[in-house]
């Protein structure tokens, strides 16, 4: 079974956990964020602040409840200490989460 590990919640990463959902159901896809908000739309700010959006939660295109029914794990708040290509495996925080090819 494959297994894809993207690092970052953003827009891109959560673009390209979903790619890789629509293009293998099957892939294991896990999310490593530094935050507890992902799909944030940090260029919403503007309308946040100037009134335009009144609750800044809005401003994640989707939920967490909707990523993780369209089959993708999310490590909320963890922050990459290191990563070992040749081992497969990404420390964080000091818990190690190994990826096998």
């Amino acid at each position: 079974m494959a297994r894809v590990l993207i690092v970052g919640g953003s827009d891109a990463g959560i673009s390209a956990a979903l790619r890789a959902r629509e293009l293998d159901s099957a892939v294991e896809v896990t999310v490593l964020l530094a935050d507890g908000y992902p799909n944030f739309s940090i260029c919403g700010l503007p309308y946040y602040l100037s009134g335009d959006v009144a609750d800044w939660r809005s401003l994640a295109h989707r939920g967490i409840e909707d990523l993780e029914a369209a089959g993708i794990e999310l490590l909320l708040e963890h922050r990459v200490e290191e990563v070992d290509a040749t081992a497969h495996t990404v420390v964080t925080g000091g818990a190690v989460t190994g990826m096998t090819a």
